[in-house]
């Protein structure tokens, strides 16, 4: 395999207008994240030729999109897919940037997920799930058909063998709660959580009450990805790639027969090789936050937190600002918006250019972060950036 590290950057992110009913097609949210992205990067819309996207046949098309930009790609890709997309094309942008097909690729996220099919009606059925879901017509018929209570089962194992209590979810969510005051485009800007509050909230499917979940919306992202090279052109402080694992899944057996096992554990075994750094290097973290559990297990798999302590890890106040990891510094899925994690990329972007300098939601003298990516216990991917 050839060599990623500090060859390939990150050189322009941007996005649309957050807001619960947009009122308008994902290709007009897309088209606004993608010129936003581009005048980030300081470049034309003509100097991209890949243009790739993600979507759970909820959006336009990449074609689309460079149409309207006036532009004709020499590749266009969309993939069917949620969490760990946005690593997982980065990766494939690389591939084609290094073998000379392309070399500049625009990636998006789009989608009306508040208003539109995901919440908004409409959408799958029950059998659709079954047949769309491997193994699903085992355990929809018997009450578990949303990822809420998919994941809750597997939250509520690990949480029995490691001692895990609600209180630690409550850490995640209040410090993610805290990071979205400082974010005026947070959808829960100015309105805080207390650790008393969340304790107070009913269970919506245990052990995740509302506060536990990412929170859908209608927006667009946008990243743009070249070469270190075309990338000292740029406007933008490039953010640059140290190391990458696209999409790893762990031996589909062990999805149901060792629920002690997630994909990230086979991520995180490889991603800080790739990167030549270890965990103790990492200065700030985007960590994939569908649910509050979600991020507890990653911080496990990615060596911030041995298994069974890191509920004291998130207890003693580690993801907050002045933490040892400060997390999902704009508020992550749960505080500030949903785009299959891909918002949670931009941020980590910024906090590496420094674009926040001399203000609360600056991470100190942040060099190195990490962004993580999660399509489930068995599907995950990560990547470590470096400014």
């Amino acid at each position: 395999m050839g060599i990623v590290k500090n060859r390939y950057a990150i050189v322009g992110v941007g996005e649309s207008e957050r807001s619960k009913n947009s009122g308008t097609t994902p290709l007009h949210l897309a088209l606004n994240a993608a010129r936003a992205a581009i005048e980030d990067a300081g470049i034309h819309a003509g100097d991209i030729d890949g243009f790739m996207s993600y979507s759970e046949n909820d959006s336009c098309t990449s074609h689309q999109l460079a149409t309207y930009l006036g532009v004709r790609p020499k590749y266009v890709k969309d993939i069917l897919g949620g969490g760990s997309s946005t690593e997982m094309l980065i990766a494939d942008a690389i591939g084609l940037i290094e073998t000379g097909m392309v070399h500049t690729v625009l990636i998006f996220r789009a989608m009306n997920g508040r208003s539109g099919i995901r919440m908004g009606g409409g959408g799958w059925d029950v059998n659709m799930l079954q047949e769309a879901l491997d193994g699903g017509s085992f355990i929809i018929p018997y009450g578990a058909g949303s990822p809420a209570q998919w994941f809750g089962l597997f939250a509520t194992r690990h949480m029995y063998e490691t001692n895990l209590t609600q209180e630690h979810l409550g850490y995640v969510c209040t410090s993610f709660y805290e990071h979205a005051q400082r974010n005026p485009k947070a959808f829960f800007y100015g309105r805080p959580l207390t650790m008393d509050e969340y304790k107070e909230t009913p269970y919506l499917s245990y052990p995740f009450n509302k506060h536990d979940f990412c929170l859908e919306s209608d927006e667009a992202n946008a990243i743009i990805v070249t070469s270190a090279d075309r990338a000292k052109s740029t406007k933008s402080r490039p953010v640059y790639i140290m190391g990458l694992s696209a999409r790893q899944c762990h031996p589909h057996a062990h999805y149901w027969s060792d629920l002690s096992q997630v994909a990230s554990d086979y991520v995180g075994k490889v991603i800080y090789k790739e990167a030549g750094v270890t965990p103790e290097d990492i200065d700030v973290a985007a960590i994939y936050d569908c649910y509050s559990w979600v991020v507890l297990r990653q911080l496990e798999a990615y060596g911030f937190a041995p298994r069974g302590k890191v509920g004291q890890f998130v207890a003693e106040g580690n993801l907050r600002m002045g933490g040892k990891l400060p997390t999902n510094t704009a508020g992550g899925m749960l505080a500030e918006g949903y785009t299959h994690g891909m918002n949670n990329v931009l941020e980590i972007v910024r906090q590496l250019r420094h674009e926040y300098k001399d203000t609360e939601r600056q991470v100190k003298d942040c060099e190195i972060g990490i962004c993580t990516g999660w399509a489930g216990p068995d599907i995950a991917g990560a990547m470590i950036l470096r400014n």
